[in-house]
């Protein structure tokens, strides 16, 4: 019995096809496997960045705020106990009733008050458990407080409520702001906005000596301030020139409001 010649062929060209087909659709699956690996992988790394950056600004924000407690119990409490411990032992000294006793023991009642806020500031996490707005506010009562520095804060609208690791990172940006306002900027006078609307915004202004942000661009600080808002979704924007201060927005993109 004899094949036909054309069938031969033709069984061969369709067996060809067909696996060339057949490699075709593994090629696809190969290559969207792959790419679904590398999504997933990229997921995961933002996803660890961001973790990162979210452990790393609150160890900041720990350290700053210890830093700042130390400062206050030797400079604020340490004195009002001194001058306590002082009159208590002229007090003693002399044996007799003496009217610095009341004067003695309101002093020693307001250094008793102030390790007492202070406890209850180590025992609340301010960035965590509280919202932003008052976590801001009482860091403006500590820099009048303790740097002798005018700060306002201003909030219009009411304000979202941003996820914990959100306002973690975000109170961090505001310190880091703040930091270099005081320290390099010689500003005596801070005015904080929180703003509901259009989009929730956070503006910071000093009254400082203010420089060029075209020149400063590369400085590491603002880079890092810059990375740490578009980290959780916020844009950075620095209004500045020399001899007339600084101003921060960080706005919030989208239109998620929590």
């Amino acid at each position: 019995m004899t094949t036909d010649p054309d069938m031969q062929l033709t069984v061969v060209v369709g067996t060809m096809v067909l696996l060339g087909f057949i490699g075709f659709m593994v090629l696809l699956l190969v290559l969207n496997t792959n790419r679904r690996h590398r999504h997933r992988a990229q997921l995961a790394e933002v996803h660890l960045m961001h973790e990162r950056e979210v452990r790393a600004a609150e160890r900041e924000a720990t350290e700053q705020t210890l830093r700042e407690v130390g400062r206050e119990l030797h400079d604020n409490v340490g004195q009002l106990l001194g001058v306590a411990s002082m009159g208590l032992s002229a007090v003693i000294g002399t044996g007799v009733a003496d009217p610095q006793l009341g004067a003695t023991r309101d002093a020693l009642g307001r250094g008793i008050e102030e390790v007492r806020r202070l406890g209850r500031d180590l025992n609340s996490d301010l960035w965590q458990q509280r919202s932003l707005a008052d976590a801001i506010g009482a860091e403006a009562q500590r820099l009048e407080r303790v740097l002798r520095v005018k700060a306002h804060v201003l909030v219009k609208g009411e304000l979202p409520l941003l996820p914990a690791d959100r306002n973690t990172i975000l109170f961090r940006i505001f310190q880091e702001t703040v930091n270099n306002a005081l320290k390099h900027s010689g500003a005596n006078t801070l005015t904080i906005t929180l703003q509901a609307a259009p989009r929730f915004a956070l503006t910071i202004a000093d009254n400082g000596r203010g420089f060029d942000p075209e020149q400063t661009h590369a400085n590491g600080g603002l880079v890092n301030i810059r990375k740490r808002s578009a980290l959780i979704g916020f844009t950075a924007r620095c209004t500045s020139a020399p001899g007339s201060g600084c101003t921060w927005q960080f706005e919030q993109q989208g239109d998620e409001r929590a």
